[in-house]
């Protein structure tokens, strides 16, 4: 579905994103992690079009996209959430996700009628639609976040820390959602830092550092990867649970 190939962001003399290759088959969730500053959110937003890139290629459902403007590639079928949720706060819950509901209803009580669908299916209750996105709580914003895109339609989904600064309900909760919603029918590649969520959701996980892809594999062989330890935690943390590994020593 997705094929991002060798490709490379550069902004002055710094490689965001160095020769970095991935995938999404069609029905899969796919994860790309790493620590802060990776490249994580400028390689996601090369993708769907919001930063230009200075080499390599995207490709979508079989189609070369690279270089496509936002709205062409959102009405292909890909879409993005963000990290910091931006409401229109002066509109209501439901006209916030109208507004990607308007991308394929053109009369107002058509895609108005399309979010409350799209609400109910991302946990937002009837009683919430009314008030003003202003008032919502970070979780009622991460939920508006996932219902404003997938009113789009979407065939693949790019969801960028969808379940940062919740707390430990509200991320299972989550969890679920994103579940459902490759369980009908649209394709998930996802950033995250809760690992407990990578781990429960993804069939497949890239690890980015300083721009490059360093590893990839099924969430098993993701934890048991050295390179994958020594980014996160150091070389000498790396080192050190290796050595336990080797000598069965140590406990939690």
């Amino acid at each position: 579905m997705l094929k991002v190939t060798n490709l490379t962001k550069i902004f002055g003399g710094l490689r965001a994103v160095d020769n970095a290759s991935l995938e999404v088959g069609e029905g899969r969730i796919v994860a790309l992690i790493g620590p802060n500053g990776a490249g994580k959110t400028t390689l996601f937003a090369c993708i769907a079009g919001f930063l230009p890139i200075n080499q390599g290629r995207v490709e979508f459902l079989g189609q070369d996209i690279t270089g496509l403007p936002v709205h062409d590639i959102a009405r292909r079928g890909m879409v993005r959430t963000f990290q910091i949720t931006q409401p229109f706060a002066k509109l209501t819950v439901l006209e916030n996700i109208a507004v990607g509901s308007h991308q394929l209803h053109a009369r107002r009580s058509d895609a108005l009628a399309h979010a409350r669908t799209v609400a109910e299916r991302v946990g937002i209750p009837a009683s919430m639609l009314d008030q003003p996105a202003a008032e919502l709580t970070v979780a009622g914003r991460k939920r508006l976040e996932l219902a404003r895109t997938l009113a789009t339609e979407p065939k693949l989904l790019l969801l960028d820390e969808v379940m940062a600064g919740l707390n430990p309900q509200e991320i299972l909760d989550i969890i679920g959602i994103v579940r459902q919603i490759r369980d009908s029918g649209v394709s998930i590649l996802l950033i995250e830092h809760v690992m407990h969520a990578v781990m429960t959701l993804s069939e497949h996980i890239y690890v980015l550092s300083y721009g490059k892809i360093i590893a990839e594999g099924a969430p098993l062989a993701i934890v048991n990867n050295r390179d994958v330890v020594e980014a996160y935690l150091g070389r000498g943390a790396a080192d050190q649970m290796a050595d336990m590994a080797t000598t069965g020593g140590g406990h939690a």
